[in-house]
């Protein structure tokens, strides 16, 4: 049905029903009846020629580019009729419902040039191919008696992605920063090699042998040679993709965590001058991308994670790290992204781990759950309460131990919430580089 009438209609047809009783005094008084009824159909014939027609709608949207997993983002819908300036409306975007919209029907007004604009958010949780739907529109005139419905074709394909918009925010703090920090001395790590980073007026307190003799005759005042830690580096991201992974975090899996957290890490890297590389592996190895340089190497890990599934299966860590160590002869940063439990659970992943330690820097990286630190950190007002307290405790000593059996093999840890591990990891991958451990 592409009109519907409004309540006042409904109201104005059930009074006229009242004239039918004026047939109980005389059959003469049918005229009255008819004719409320006939100018009531002149009525609507002159509103339905007011109302916008319906084939004359069009509807566009602008989608974020591209839709980033875990993160809040706008959409925007335009409507678009010549003839529906100033009229009141509601819309109904055919949006999936897995992408999480925050409201399913929109109010506005057409402007004076017949352009009607809404906006909605949309959280995605889950990588992946989507596809929106068409538009459904109601417009009326105020005062009026019907409503205009239609539905305007709007096919639209979508795709989620790992979360990009980290990677614009981290940028954009590097910006800021590099303003705050314009003028200051870059720090060299201690022990770290050094490579030729630019030159700069003198400064009271350099070093004598950081002059450059040659700028300084070329300008007729002293100039120094700028140096920082030789970049260059290689880092490898391995990925468990197996059963333990699937469990929730808050809104997004351990793996869809893990997968944000690799994307960024693998930015930061190659803005560090790195060469990155990447690995997903469950009970067997699923991909490899041998370590590059270069923002096209961080492409190509987006398009790697944005396929990345959980398997309901054990991972194997022996055929995952062997393979690693065919594949990578130079002596890299190994970080893996899975998940810990106690130190029986874990024994597979702790021993294959310090073996591939005597080769490369490993870091086990896992995430806790937020409902097991929130059991563990609310404070206990009853007996049920201790209990809870005591099974998080339990689970968290659990996994402390597995951790500690890791470093006294050699191997890094970092355990944090599934919430914080982006900004966590690449906190450590830096102090790592500044420590020139790399």
């Amino acid at each position: 049905m592409t009109l519907l009438p409004q309540p006042r209609l409904l109201a104005t047809l059930l009074a006229g029903s009242v004239l039918f009783l004026l047939l109980l005094l005389s059959p003469v008084f049918v005229i009255a009846p008819l004719l409320y009824y006939a100018a009531m159909a002149g009525v609507l014939i002159a509103e339905v020629g007011r109302l916008p027609s319906k084939s004359g709608f069009m509807a566009s949207r602008v989608l974020p580019q591209p839709f980033s997993l875990g993160e809040v983002q706008s959409v925007q819908l335009l409507v678009a009729h010549a003839r529906a300036a100033g009229l009141p409306a509601e819309v109904a975007d055919h949006v999936p419902a897995d992408l999480r919209p925050d409201r399913r029907v929109l109010s506005a007004v057409f402007d004076g040039e017949g352009l009607l604009h809404v906006e909605y958010t949309v959280e995605p949780p889950h990588r992946g191919a989507y596809r929106f739907g068409a538009v459904d529109l109601r417009c009326w005139r105020p005062g009026g008696w019907l409503i205009r419905q239609v539905r305007i074709k709007a096919d639209e394909a979508a795709a989620v992605y790992p979360d990009v918009l980290a990677i614009k925010r981290y940028e954009l703090m590097l910006r800021r920063g590099m303003r705050i920090m314009a003028g200051l001395r870059r720090a060299r790590p201690p022990g770290a090699t050094t490579a030729f980073a630019g030159l700069r007026d003198y400064l009271p307190g350099d070093e004598m042998r950081r002059i450059s003799w040659k700028a300084t005759a070329r300008r007729d005042s002293p100039v120094v040679m700028e140096v920082e830690a030789e970049r260059g580096q290689q880092a490898i991201i391995a990925i468990d993709c197996g059963r333990l992974m699937t469990a929730p975090a808050g809104l997004l899996s351990k793996l869809d965590h893990a997968v944000n957290a690799a994307l960024l890490l693998a930015w930061v890297a190659q803005s560090q001058g790195d060469k990155v590389g990447m690995l997903t592996f469950s009970d067997s190895v699923r991909r490899f991308v041998a370590p590059q340089r270069g923002p096209a190497q961080v492409t190509q890990l987006n398009k790697v994670l944005y396929d990345v599934k959980p398997e309901y299966t054990e991972p194997d860590f022996a055929e995952a790290f062997s393979h690693l160590a065919l594949r990578v002869s130079r002596r890299s940063l190994v970080i893996v992204l899975t998940d810990v439990l106690d130190p029986e659970a874990s024994r597979d992943l702790v021993g294959h781990a310090i073996r591939l330690s005597h080769r490369h820097l490993v870091m086990v990286v896992a995430m806790s759950d937020p409902e097991v630190l929130a059991a563990r950190n609310a404070p206990i007002e009853r007996v049920s309460r201790a209990y809870e307290w005591a099974a998080a405790e339990e689970l968290l000593s659990a996994r402390r131990a597995s951790f500690e059996q890791l470093r006294q093999g050699g191997v890094l840890g970092l355990d944090v919430e599934a919430g914080q591990l982006s900004p966590s990891l690449v906190e450590r991958y830096l102090q790592l580089k500044e420590r020139a451990l790399l």
